[in-house]
């Protein structure tokens, strides 16, 4: 599913689980991806996750969503990135159902968190990290959880 964005953009990409482990494999996978090339779309995660995925679950997800344009945090619209419940399926649907609406996400004033996921500035380099935002009282999304990258930044570095 990653193969369209990293054929758009020149970026590569690896799918990885959450241990230790895992996510130290990933980061070879990338830095040996990005060093002699190759295949852009790693899997350093293949005790999990398949090329062809899981068949079933993925004709379910066709069968009752659709591709659309997303919104995503610190990066804005995304296309095609998201999903969207399919009309046979609207009664299911709870925006529908309740008439709710997702207003589009603006970042705090200062906060740099768009820039920080996309590897345009440290956390450090944001005037609100440590200062007005910080892991017990966040202001960006790279803060609010223990995984996001300002808090695993004030946490470890």
């Amino acid at each position: 599913m990653y193969r369209e964005l990293c054929n758009e953009y020149p970026i590569s990409c690896t799918v990885t689980g959450f241990e230790t482990e895992e996510i130290l494999l990933g980061i070879l996978s990338l830095v040996r991806s990005i060093q002699y090339g190759g295949d852009p779309v790693q899997n350093a995660y293949p005790r999990v996750v398949r090329e062809e995925g899981n068949p079933k679950a993925r004709s379910l997800v066709a069968e009752v969503f659709e591709p659309s344009d997303a919104l995503w945090r610190g990066l804005g619209s995304i296309k095609g990135s998201g999903l969207t419940v399919r009309r046979e399926y609207e009664a299911f649907d709870a925006y529908e159902r309740f008439g709710l609406e997702v207003e589009e996400g603006v970042e705090p004033k200062g906060c740099r968190c768009g820039e920080v996921l996309r590897g345009v500035c440290t956390p450090a380099e944001c005037p609100l990290f440590g200062n007005r935002c910080v892991p017990g009282d966040p202001v960006g999304a790279c803060m609010v959880s223990s995984e996001g990258s300002c808090a695993a930044w004030y946490n470890y570095s």
